[in-house]
Order: C-alpha cells, then structure tokens, then sequence
C-alpha cells in the first residue's frame, strides 16, 4: 500500500460556524482502531480506493485539538482482502511510526487557513460519513446502517434506510443529550423524538441550517430517495 498521514479533522470551528469536541475526535481515533474504515472517492463503494489505518488525538499549538491519520491506497487485490471493511483492525499498532505528530503540529502552524478553513475537506468528510454508520453482516457484507448528512453544533443530521414507511423524514442525533427526534423531510417541522427532549430552540437551528445551506437540503433529499 501507499501510505499517507495529516490531520483529518480538528476541533477549530470550521466555515459552517461549527466545532466538534475533543470527545468527538477521541470516538473516531477508537473507531479507527476498532475496524477499518473505508477511503472512498465521493462516497461511492464502486471507488473504494483505500483505508485508514490508525488515528490518534493530539493538541496543536494553539490549544485546539486534531485528529491525525495515517491511511493507505491499495495497491493490488490481496491488499483488498486483508485490509476489508469492517474487519478487526489488528495491525494499527505497526502503522503508529507513520504519524509524525510533531510535524503535523509544525505543518499546521504554518498553513493554519488551508488546513481549518477550506470548503473541502475530503478525508474529516469520508471519516464523518464512515465512522459509526455501517454494520458487518456475519457473511461479511457491509451494510449501511445510517447516513450522515451535516452537522450543526452537536445536532448531527442523519437519514435510515427502510426507515419511512409512514411520513417521510429525517434524524437529529446528539449523542451527548441523548436526543433522537424525528423531522418532516418536506416542511422541516419536528415530529417525534424516540429519545430525549429537543429544545425549540434546536428545532430552529435545524430550520435555519438547511434554510441557509440548502445544498445540504438537496443532498438529505437525495439520500433520502435513494434509501427508500
């Protein structure tokens, strides 16, 4: 394989106004080392290119957090195999020497803006749609349990497959206040909650993002189609 490092993702507020905890990068270094996590090129299976490998948490300079990564780009079929989706990953330890933390932090210093600031960000993007959402059939087959849309603060965005057999709608998941709520995919109003309590003011924070941003509208609407 052909192996890369950098910084996925950090705690910085990124060009949406929104920031992930430390808890949050913490939970995807785990995931990493739980199983591997796919590398694909614009979220389609058919160009499954590689896999990340092993992922720690360190502070940058200016007290901000990153998630640094080390991945790898296959190279022939057996790589394939051994490296497959959802398998235990019980080689990240030999991948550790890879990430070199002091010069992610010295990288990071330098080119602050293009790390924190730019519109694309494949890998934190390929992470968010990753991590947490498939689950492992015992034939081996991966099947996709949910779909991350966006976030907004600590309300993440998220569409089930085979899930909308009465209104058409959408989750809105916080893990840290144990919220699950149900939306209308069509008029964005608040339905149920099959957990916790949303506030009124979330519900319009929900309305206002997808208000503000609707190319994410357009992208739940596609997702939400193509689940159903």
């Amino acid at each position: 394989m052909k192996i890369s490092s950098g910084i996925a993702i950090t705690t910085h507020i990124d060009r949406h106004y929104e920031q992930l905890t430390k808890s949050a990068l913490d939970g995807m270094a785990e995931q990493i080392k739980e199983k591997f996590i796919p590398q694909l090129i614009e979220h389609d299976w058919k160009k499954h290119v590689g896999v990340v490998l092993y992922g720690e948490v360190f502070q940058l300079d200016d007290g901000e957090y990153a998630l640094g990564i080390v991945s790898g780009i296959f190279e022939n079929e057996e790589e394939r195999t051994t490296y497959a989706t959802g398998k235990p990953n019980i080689y990240w330890r030999e991948y550790k020497k890879y990430l070199d933390i002091n010069k992610l932090i010295e990288l990071a210093g330098r080119n602050k803006t293009s790390l924190f600031d730019s519109p694309v960000r494949n890998v934190a993007d390929l992470l968010e749609t990753n991590l947490d959402s498939t689950e492992i059939l015992p034939d081996g087959t991966v099947y996709k349990i949910k779909r991350f849309i966006a976030a907004t603060g600590d309300l993440r965005i998220e569409v089930y497959p085979k899930d909308h057999k009465h209104q058409p709608h959408f989750h809105v998941i916080s893990k840290q206040r144990n919220i699950n709520a149900r939306f209308d995919i069509q008029t964005l109003e608040h339905i149920t909650s099959k957990n916790g309590k949303i506030k009124p003011e979330d519900i319009k924070r929900i309305q206002h993002f997808f208000k503000t941003y609707p190319e994410y509208l357009e992208k739940l609407k596609t997702e939400h189609s193509r689940f159903s």
